[in-house]
């Protein structure tokens, strides 16, 4: 394959850009742009088309991630740190079974889990993404975490867009339960694959806990790593209930995905 399309191992050690450089700030701002952009012209669609465009976007994920499967292993480079099961990987079943499951509970918990996690995962990551230094902004797999997380950003608001209801608390707490018990699951996976998912087996040396892992140890770091994300979740779901509102005027109920107007 050409270069655009290359994995790291087959680019120069230093084939990117470094973070917090003038590059760095032009790139985010792009899409943060873009995600602006998304938001501003999904407002103006009537509600048809808000759940055509909802409808196609829960799917795009799972594409890009299908093409990027498909890219490494031509490539002979498909390891288990490529496995669909990293934290942001979780908008492949998230957002499709958003749009497949009629309006009720089990929706609204989905919802929570969009919004108040994987909204603020994908805007965390492109303010500190750990691609750049590898890849040109002009290549496949730095377009494609750049496209992936920018979707985790504009996906959520276009619920609130759509659904024009606020994160209600009791299926917040149900949705922080049913992340956590995902946990179990990827434990075992970082043990039998020696991955770190979700980084629970330890902080990346950047990592804001890694200070804090040296200092206390696995044990005490896995759990105020879990208190963490609760904690961030659900400050990010009070954010978004006390802003998103305002800012959308999403203040009267409205058509939910797969019904018309």
């Amino acid at each position: 394959m050409g270069g655009f399309w290359s994995e790291r191992t087959y680019l120069p050690e230093h084939a990117g850009y470094p973070v917090f450089s003038a590059r760095y700030f032009l790139y985010l701002a792009l899409f943060l742009l873009i995600a602006a952009l998304a938001v501003f012209l999904y407002g103006r669609a009537g509600p048809k088309r808000k759940t055509l465009l909802l409808r196609i976007f829960a799917w795009v994920p799972l594409g890009m991630e299908i093409l990027k499967t498909a890219v490494l292993l031509a490539q002979g480079c498909y390891t288990p740190n490529y496995y669909p099961v990293g934290f942001c990987s979780l908008v492949i079943y998230l957002y499709p079974l958003y749009v497949c499951i009629p309006g009720g509970k089990a929706r609204n918990v989905l919802r929570c889990v969009i919004c108040a996690a994987m909204l603020p995962a994908g805007l965390a990551t492109l303010l500190f993404p750990n691609w750049i230094g590898h890849y040109p902004f002009l290549s496949y797999f730095s377009l494609h975490s750049y496209v992936w997380h920018t979707i985790m950003i504009v996906y959520p608001v276009w619920t609130w867009q759509t659904e024009r209801v606020p994160l209600r608390l009791r299926d917040l707490v149900h949705a922080f339960a049913s992340v956590l018990v995902l946990i179990p699951v990827v434990v075992l996976v970082n043990s039998l694959a020696g991955t770190n998912y979700w980084f629970l087996a330890a902080p990346t040396d950047n990592h804001p806990l890694a200070p804090l892992y040296h200092a206390i140890g696995p044990g005490g770091y896995f759990a105020i790593l879990i208190l963490v994300g609760v904690s961030v979740a659900a400050l990010s779901a009070w954010l978004q209930d006390l802003i998103l509102p305002r800012c959308l005027g999403t203040k009267a109920p409205s058509d939910v995905p797969g019904t018309d107007a």
